[in-house]
């Protein structure tokens, strides 16, 4: 498990993040859930993700046929507006900001809830600033004790993740990472 966490690069975020514990009874419901009926927001992803693997495609269309290229890209940005209004702000009320390290793999935040390790999570995480949304399972896999009391560094490895969000937290990371390196060359 060590090594899998270890191959994606890991970074310093700040996100939106709100996660409950899955109850052992209900582990292969909620697993069922997770694959079979996605989220409004994963649906979003994955028509993202599709669109992005058909870019090569897109743009020689819009060589050949300028015309084709503009009326679906009109149509790309209705269907990303649709999308848009199937999640509701009012689901960001039950997200916290945490500081956290986050990577494709996983994430580390502290928190005054101290989950049983080695519990699943079901983990509703929002990246800032593009406030793009995943729904992710993950394992409890460390929680230890901070300098101040009742408070606690909680530790989530990403188990089950749908592909089109694995891409998202990998573009994500890197994003991060290639502004931290622009910013340290300026100095």
């Amino acid at each position: 498990m060590t090594s899998e966490r270890r191959r994606f690069f890991r970074i310093d975020d700040e996100v939106m993040l709100g996660y409950e514990v899955i109850e052992q009874a209900g582990v292969d419901a909620r697993l069922d859930d997770f694959w079979q009926n996605e989220h409004a927001f994963s649906i979003r992803n994955n028509y993202n993700f599709q669109i992005e693997q058909q870019i090569a495609d897109f743009n020689k269309i819009e060589k050949k046929m300028p015309e084709l290229a503009r009326y679906l890209s009109v149509m790309q940005a209705q269907i990303d507006l649709i999308t848009e209004r199937l999640v509701e702000d009012e689901q960001d009320a039950a997200l916290k900001r945490y500081d956290a390290n986050l990577s494709a793999q996983g994430i580390s935040f502290s928190d005054q809830i101290s989950p049983p390790v080695e519990a699943l999570v079901e983990v509703n995480l929002k990246l800032l600033p593009s406030g793009l949304r995943l729904v992710i399972i993950a394992r409890v896999i460390k929680v230890e004790d901070q300098p101040e009391p009742g408070h606690y560094r909680v530790s989530l490895d990403f188990e089950y993740v749908h592909e089109a969000d694995r891409e998202i937290l990998i573009k994500h990371v890197h994003g991060k990472q290639m502004e931290s390196l622009s910013s340290a060359q300026d100095f």
